[in-house]
């Protein structure tokens, strides 16, 4: 068996990647966009609901009262999401709070069938506040008490920019790394072997990778499938490193680059754990 086909069975083996099911990271300006919509959407959504209640025989009775009681709870935590947002302190507990409140209006929705108006409006808010979960990496099931979430473990949503310095400084380093390697290579017991060519294959692969990923965050399509392929990639670098006791300074160049491919994987919400 050659020694790619060893280490890429290791690599496997070793390192897991569990992938949360988003289509792409949604970006900065389409977060505002749907933050408009769900307001637009949570007003058109009040006043049909308004109109339905005055019609039906919940009229002036204490479930009119918490109905309305829960559309002021859910618009107060939207509003709080929408400031945090604009302040770059948007968390993912803004959103469960928001989803929380929307909770308790679709069960009363479910339990109690209003006119078309309303149950429209809510259905569209209801997709809305659905895309909103998506974007901030947080698992949501409909359904009164069978009701789920699960938070990501990102202490707040990270901006554009903030995902671009992290691919910038992915790029920076393995251009560092690239170098010492070659030069490590030069001087170890590897230079002019198969193994030379393998771990000179894996970083070019890495490369590739990367770059795609780059390609894909610039035109707002990448998603944590393309992390993951990165991750991969690295891992079999990784093994190399490892088993391959190089110079120290392509020791130390790789556990950087490792450290920025580990900020990667939380951005995309990809739970990573490296080979030993």
């Amino acid at each position: 068996m050659t020694f790619s086909l060893i280490l890429t069975l290791a690599t496997f083996s070793n390192a897991t990647a569990q992938i949360v099911e988003q289509p792409y990271r949604i970006s900065d300006r389409e977060v505002v966009r749907l933050l408009d919509s769900i307001k637009d959407q949570s007003n058109a959504f009040r006043k049909s609901l308004k109109n339905a209640l005055n019609k039906s025989r919940l009229d002036q009775t204490q479930r009119e009262d918490d109905i309305n009681g829960y559309v002021k709870a859910f618009e107060e935590e939207t509003k709080r999401l929408d400031d945090n947002f604009d302040h770059h302190k948007s968390t993912t507990a803004d959103v469960d709070s928001v989803l929380q409140r929307a909770s308790r209006i679709d069960t009363f929705m479910i339990l109690h069938r209003l006119d078309a108006s309303a149950q429209n409006d809510w259905a569209k808010l209801r997709a809305s506040l659905e895309q909103l979960a998506a974007a901030y990496n947080v698992s949501w099931r409909w359904g009164g008490d069978r009701r789920t979430t699960d938070i990501a473990n990102l202490p707040y949503r990270v901006r554009d920019r903030q995902v671009e310095e992290i691919i910038h400084r992915i790029e920076s380093q393995s251009d560092i790394f690239r170098k010492s390697l070659d030069s490590a290579l030069d001087k170890s017991r590897f230079d002019g072997t198969r193994r030379e060519d393998d771990i000179n294959s894996f970083v070019k692969d890495f490369y590739k990778e990367t770059k795609q990923l780059h390609d894909h965050f610039d035109s707002h399509k990448s998603t944590a499938n393309d992390v993951q392929t990165v991750l991969d990639r690295a891992s079999r670098i990784d093994q190399f490193m490892r088993r391959n006791r190089l110079r120290q300074d392509a020791q130390r160049d790789w556990a950087t680059l490792r450290e920025y491919l580990d900020e990667l994987a939380q951005v995309y919400n990809v739970t990573w754990r490296w080979g030993f």
